[in-house]
């Protein structure tokens, strides 16, 4: 049998790979279907893996094969000092699944790409230097949220549906520069959405697996987060969730205020109704149009503003869950999205829009622009251009 042919890697670059998504030597090992002692030889540099093994390596730490041949690990100098997801939100998340770990190291890539194509084209980024403390009132704060979006009444009640909202919200935060991305293969039970608080390009994460009215609130309540600069993971949006922790709980009042203004909601006619009848899931159904909001989040600004009782809010809470299960296992999967949007909107139009900008302008190859944009294929770009404007 012929030798292998060792690849001749450099060791560092092999150890600085592997910690990029915190992959274990024995996680490493097993995947290769080799001894650890061996993926330690290889990383201290007493040996070298063969050239199959250092491709796998590439692959499973989602790094470009060349990157291994560097001299020296690559330099990232954009990113927020110390950043550790595992301690933001509500009590941080436990140990990460590899899709959650790559889809954080991919999120700031996609910073890191906008920084540097904004560069190129002499652009400078828009700052976001809005920062409230907690100690804001509830109601001044909320009113803050809306003034950012340009969210009035008389917009808010067009939307009808939280799909509409939601587009509408993103693409505000976008003109001011906010990235705004989604997850595809990350369970929301792991994460519902995240936040990093930079003064430029400040990211916000949502679930694409939530259903758009959760998709809505969520972006509030990560909002919330980045105004207060208390940004990180999210995995549990449960309005009042005992093992919530106050920023969560505070993030979650906001985000339903800034939703649902008190006064407009109680100018509202179907609250008269209410007032008269009592509570009915078709008046309540009527206020989450109105807003287009979730009927959980109607149910609890009327606890709010002292309209239901505990009692009732949580019997009825309780119910909606359990219609909601049920309307889940009933729904069928929708399939795939076609690749364009499929790559959009995981991306968002902001990100999509400046690539597209300098593949046009020629200051990426079409394999690069693929490459920032999820491998999306040359002959669909102009399927994303469309979705884009």
């Amino acid at each position: 049998m012929a030798k292998s042919i060792p690849a001749i890697v450099t060791p560092e670059v092999l150890q600085w790979a592997r910690s990029l998504d915190r992959i274990t030597i024995e996680e490493i090992a097993l995947k290769l279907k080799v001894d650890t002692t061996k993926v330690e030889a290889w990383e201290n540099g007493s040996e070298y893996p063969s050239l199959p093994q250092a491709k796998s390596l590439a692959k499973q730490y989602r790094v470009p094969f060349a990157y291994f041949y560097l001299p020296d690990t690559p330099k990232k100098t954009k990113r927020l000092e110390k950043v550790d997801y595992r301690t933001f939100g509500n009590c941080g998340v436990g140990e990460m699944s590899r899709e959650l770990r790559w889809f954080l190291r991919d999120i700031e890539d996609r910073r890191d790409t906008m920084i540097d194509l904004y560069g190129d084209a002499e652009q400078e980024p828009k700052l976001f230097t809005t920062s409230l403390s907690v100690d804001t009132t509830e109601e001044t704060f909320a009113t803050q949220i809306r003034k950012l979006l340009s969210l009035t009444d008389d917009i808010q009640i067009k939307f009808r549906k939280a799909e509409a909202a939601l587009s509408y919200c993103v693409a505000k935060l976008e003109e001011q520069d906010f990235l705004v991305f989604q997850a595809a293969k990350i369970q929301p039970d792991e994460m519902r959405g995240l936040s990093v608080a930079y003064d430029t390009f400040p990211i916000i994460a949502l679930n694409r697996k939530d259903e758009p009215s959760a998709r809505l609130f969520t972006l509030f309540h990560e909002l919330v987060h980045i105004m207060t600069r208390t940004s990180g993971i999210c995995n549990d949006m449960s309005q009042d969730n005992a093992q919530l922790e106050q920023m969560e709980l505070f993030c979650n009042k906001i985000a339903g205020l800034a939703l649902v203004p008190t006064v407009r909601l109680q100018q509202n006619k179907n609250i008269l109704c209410i007032q008269q009848y009592g509570l009915d899931d078709a008046y309540v159904s009527a206020l989450a149009r109105d807003f287009a909001v979730s009927r959980e989040v109607i149910l609890h600004r009327l606890w709010d503003i002292n309209l239901i009782s505990r009692k009732t809010y949580f019997d009825t809470l309780s119910r909606y869950s359990e219609e909601y299960i049920a309307y889940k296992n009933r729904k069928k999967k929708d399939g795939f999205p076609p690749p364009a949007l499929d790559a959009g909107s995981q991306v968002g139009k902001l990100y999509t829009k400046t690539v597209m900008s300098a593949y046009r302008a020629d200051r990426l190859s079409p394999r690069e622009a693929s490459g920032y944009l999820l491998g999306l294929h040359i002959k669909h770009f102009g399927a994303i251009e469309r979705w884009c404007y």
